[in-house]
């Protein structure tokens, strides 16, 4: 553990890539408290689940259109300049959100726009980490940058709730903007982070060598298996995000303003378990994926049976969704450390703003798909029965990579 720690400090000793750290980090906070703004408002005036997976589409649409030109762009320009623009712009956005002054009805059309800005900085930033450290860091950078980007979200809904739920949605809008305003000029202080040194590059020779790249990480099946588990992740936390509100409305009695109250600070502590036990030494990428995919399903499995046997009171249900919703943020966590540090390890970092871009296309087709899925589903067959489906589900696809990394070694 003391190990661990000083990897961590020797990280952030490095001026630039605590700079980078801050950003996302303050970025990721102030989406929370746009997405918590608009699927309070939109469950508040529904209470359907549909109407909360077409706040979900609202962002993941954008990412689908344009995360490829986003990727490109991050292959061929400064990824500095992309991000310093791409922050003042969504900046900008909700500025223009607040001038309307309604949280829902302005707020979704710019909300597109906004999601349109953030999917240029994704792939800037995500590959710009890979060049502020060394190879041999990759894996600690990994794990504080997917922490990074689950406590800003995690935190910055628990902020938000606790701040929606004593002064309303607006100052959630307002307190959006400040952050939004101090990373970007946080971005100021990055260095240039030009993502390859030849000059003069043609547009389309880079694409054919993007091409080429792409061609070789489809060739190796270990890789393209970890790109589809980065992407797949993002999927499951939209169909979670779509069922929380009525799940926690319809179980414990919590409101859609009361529930993050409840649910942010336990997905916060397996977020900080799952970063912790990436560590391992002697787990590989592939285990670890078996084990944060076990974590999810078999929490969910065991949820879904508890609500279906009947016997438990709200209070008595608060410890089985408790130990779930810590197990989501450990097993979320998990597979995206080790997913992620598979692709930055194989891939060149001049070929990673693509790469990252492809994959947050994938990440919004698996959004897109699995958040209507998700409130068809429940209408269908109820939480419940659900949870035991989608956990046995998930739970099998555990032992499988638990299976491959044993009978593959990869």
């Amino acid at each position: 553990m003391k190990k661990i720690v000083e990897k961590y400090l020797k990280l952030f000793k490095n001026r630039d890539f605590l700079v980078l750290t801050l950003v996302i980090f303050i970025g990721q906070a102030a989406s929370a408290f746009l997405l918590l703004s608009l699927i309070s408002s939109v469950f508040s005036q529904t209470g359907s689940n549909f109407g909360v997976s077409g706040v979900v589409l609202s962002f993941a649409i954008p990412g689908f259109f344009f995360m490829a030109f986003a990727g490109l762009f991050a292959d061929i320009f400064d990824r500095r300049k992309i991000i310093i623009l791409a922050n003042f712009f969504i900046t900008l956005v909700v500025g223009q959100i607040l001038v309307f002054r309604q949280a829902f009805y302005a707020s979704i059309p710019l909300s597109f726009l906004y999601f349109i800005g953030n999917a240029f900085f994704i792939p800037a930033s995500s590959a710009a980490t890979a060049q502020l450290v060394s190879k041999g860091e990759l894996l600690v950078a990994n794990s504080l940058f997917i922490f990074t980007l689950s406590s800003g979200v995690v935190l910055g809904l628990f902020a938000a709730a606790v701040i929606q739920f004593f002064f309303g949605s607006l100052s959630l809008l307002w307190v959006c903007f400040a952050l939004l305003f101090l990373a970007a000029l946080f971005s100021l202080l990055l260095p240039p982070l030009f993502p390859r040194k030849r000059r003069g590059l043609a547009i389309i020779r880079t694409a054919k060598e993007f091409w080429e790249a792409f061609l070789y990480i489809s060739s190796r099946k270990f890789m393209w298996i970890f790109f589809i588990v980065f992407a797949l992740v993002q999927g499951v936390i939209a169909f979670g995000i779509t069922l929380a509100p009525g799940f926690f409305e319809e179980t414990l009695g919590l409101s859609v303003h009361k529930s993050p109250l409840l649910i942010f600070p336990l997905i916060g502590i397996g977020v900080a378990l799952g970063t912790a036990f990436a560590h391992l030494p002697k787990l590989k990428e592939s285990m670890l994926v078996g084990w944060g995919w076990g974590a999810l399903g078999f929490a969910g499995a065991v949820l879904g049976i508890v609500l279906r046997s009947g016997f438990f009171s709200q209070l008595l249900l608060l410890l089985p969704i408790s130990l779930f919703l810590i197990s989501v943020g450990f097993g979320a966590v998990v597979c995206l450390i080790a997913s992620r540090t598979v692709l930055q390890k194989t891939v060149p970092h001049s070929f990673q703003g693509t790469v990252f871009g492809a994959n947050i296309i994938l990440s919004s087709v698996f959004s897109g798909v699995m958040s209507p899925v998700g409130a068809t589903l429940e209408a269908i067959l109820g939480y419940a029965t659900l949870l035991v489906w989608a956990g046995s589900v998930l739970l099998i696809l555990g032992l499988v990579f638990v299976y491959m990394s044993i009978k593959w070694k990869f």
